[in-house]
């Protein structure tokens, strides 16, 4: 049997095409969602962003807590620096966590592009440079040894996230 023999060129394509579709139709049925599963993803990205904005509401709330206790304070101390501090980390944690989120498509599209990424250019922007601003306010009113600065390396995630999206949206 040659190539040229037409029986055997019918007899590889009565093998190969069938072959060819199964694992075409495999592949297409493996890489793509059914509707069903393509709305469980919606919702639970939905689920998942919802859960991320009260976690970072409720540490944003604990955060202005601490920035207004400092702010009626008529001295700063140690426990005020200590609590804006801790209060901060928590706060910027969760703000690392929504925009880990964001990049890795764990959110719902129309909330992320509607306000998660201009939170996150709000934070990116105004809310970690006044943080270390204020820090270095008490510790030079207290006496405190501190040298904290703003570096993009430790918050990576939100400041990509700024740089993936920061066109979406109104500008802040």
């Amino acid at each position: 049997m040659t190539t040229s023999d037409p029986t055997a060129v019918v007899s590889i394509s009565n093998v190969v095409i069938p072959i060819a579709t199964f694992i075409a139709g495999f592949a297409v049925s493996r890489f793509t969602l059914s509707k069903k599963e393509s709305k469980d993803v919606e919702q639970a990205n939905y689920t998942n962003t919802t859960q991320l904005i009260a976690l970072r509401d409720e540490a944003f709330t604990r955060y202005c807590g601490a920035l207004k206790a400092y702010a009626e304070a008529r001295k700063a101390n140690f426990d005020l620096f200590v609590n804006i501090a801790t209060t901060g980390d928590v706060y910027f944690s969760q703000a690392r966590l929504m925009a880990d989120a964001i990049l890795s498509e764990k959110v719902d599209v129309q909330i992320r592009d509607s306000s998660l990424v201009n939170d996150i250019k709000q934070v990116a922007s105004k809310t970690l440079p006044d943080h270390y601003k204020t820090l270095k306010e008490i510790a030079q009113k207290e006496g405190l040894a501190y040298h904290g600065e703003l570096r993009r390396s430790d918050h990576r995630s939100i400041f990509d996230v700024v740089d993936k999206f920061g066109t979406i949206g109104p500008e802040s």
